[in-house]
């Protein structure tokens, strides 16, 4: 059952620091290094500060709510297509220049310390939870832009941690209902909005919970910073939600280890095509919206990140039959990926005999479509199974 947290109305702003002190910090600290510079100043480890209100466009003391859509700072993401290998390579450079330590006086963040470390800080990062806080407040801005979410909208926030993202969600006016495993978070969180009718806090593992009624059947976006370690797990479970909920969710957006983004927005033929590539195809073409460098992080990953989005159809742009069988296909065949087709699907149990089925076996996996895909299951569906064959899988 759920965890639930009281909902949380929006904390007061805080007021600008001393001038002598924001002086100081501006200083002393760097893109990414302003929780290096932090401890050189007496404060605990880095993995105990977060920055609270890095997702607002402005200096803390202004009050006026800011729609990420509109902020100046958003960077637009242009045309439909994921970003090439070059253009990665291309932003990386110019993020990681940006990470670069600023001259005495110039300010990089809209506020330098921010409503979490004002308060104590967070508490130590658990590595069995995957937990790296996002500290770059523009990577926060294009992710709560990129939603394009608004008021009327049902946001589902994935791993909120100490909420630099939720405040920049929360300014586009949607709703929230963010999911959180670490009951430590939880408490920071209530802390910091206590009485927010639009927010509402769930402690409970997301791997375990059922997406229709945690949102009440609701349509909602679903966003967040995943834990490296979840991250597939979780779009097979977004994968079967969609297929037994047609329409619950409309889009994905998320961020992971840049790596696994390259390969679910991989195209098919292509070396990084992979099982999920061809199961988020089903729904809708995966971009790769922008990258992520892990010096953006507190404390920093091994591997730099991407920001992954999917608008999914209400239903699969092509027909599944049966859906056992297409996992069985896919996953499968990728499990051999390097043999031809005629070779590996032997080996795959609970499969009709493919022999009789007009199509070029000689094929490997990485260079069928997901509406290939389909196409053959529907055909290799066991004679058992036809006569239970449920529309949705």
């Amino acid at each position: 059952m759920l965890a639930e947290v009281k909902s949380c109305s929006g904390i007061g702003h805080l007021p600008l620091l001393s001038g002598i002190l924001r002086k100081r910090v501006l200083q002393e600290s760097g893109w990414e290094g302003t929780f290096a510079s932090m401890s050189k100043m007496g404060r605990k480890s880095s993995d105990n500060r977060d920055f609270g209100h890095i997702g607002r466009g402005r200096d803390s003391d202004d009050q006026t709510s800011v729609d990420p859509r509109h902020s100046p700072s958003a960077v637009p993401v242009s045309g439909d297509e994921s970003l090439s290998p070059e253009q990665l390579e291309e932003q990386l450079a110019a993020l990681r220049d940006r990470s670069s330590p600023p001259e005495a006086g110039e300010e990089t963040l809209p506020s330098p310390i921010g409503y979490v470390r004002k308060h104590g800080g967070l508490p130590a990062t658990k590595k069995s939870l995957g937990q790296n806080w996002l500290n770059d407040s523009e990577a926060i801005r294009r992710i709560a832009a990129s939603l394009q979410a608004g008021p009327g909208d049902l946001i589902l926030e994935i791993g909120p941690g100490g909420g630099a993202l939720t405040e920049a969600l929360l300014a586009t006016g949607a709703q929230i209902i963010a999911v959180e495993i670490d009951s430590r978070m939880i408490d920071v969180l209530q802390e910091r909005w206590p009485n927010e009718p639009r927010l509402r806090l769930v402690h409970a593992n997301i791997l375990e919970e059922d997406l229709h009624h945690l949102t009440d059947g609701r349509p909602c976006m679903v966003v967040g910073n995943l834990p490296y370690n979840i991250t597939s797990s979780l779009l097979f479970q977004l994968m079967e939600t969609a297929l037994a909920h047609p329409g619950l969710l409309r889009r994905i957006l998320v961020l992971m280890q840049l790596e696994v983004a390259q390969r679910l927005a991989a195209e098919p033929g292509s070396s990084e095509y992979s099982v999920l590539s061809v199961f988020l195809r089903l729904w809708g073409e995966p971009r790769l919206l922008f990258p992520v460098p892990r010096a953006s992080f507190t404390p920093p990953p091994k591997v730099d990140a991407g920001v992954i989005e999917l608008e999914l159809s209400p239903e699969p742009l092509y027909p599944v039959p049966h859906w056992p069988t297409f996992k069985r296909l896919v996953k499968g065949t990728f499990h051999k990926r390097r043999k031809m087709l005629r070779n590996s699907l032997p080996g795959i149990p609970n499969l009709a005999p493919y022999e009789s089925v007009d199509f070029d076996w000689t094929r490997r996996p990485q260079t069928l479509s997901a509406g290939e895909f389909a196409d053959l299951a529907a055909q290799l569906i066991p004679k058992r199974d036809r006569k239970d064959i449920d529309p949705h899988g």
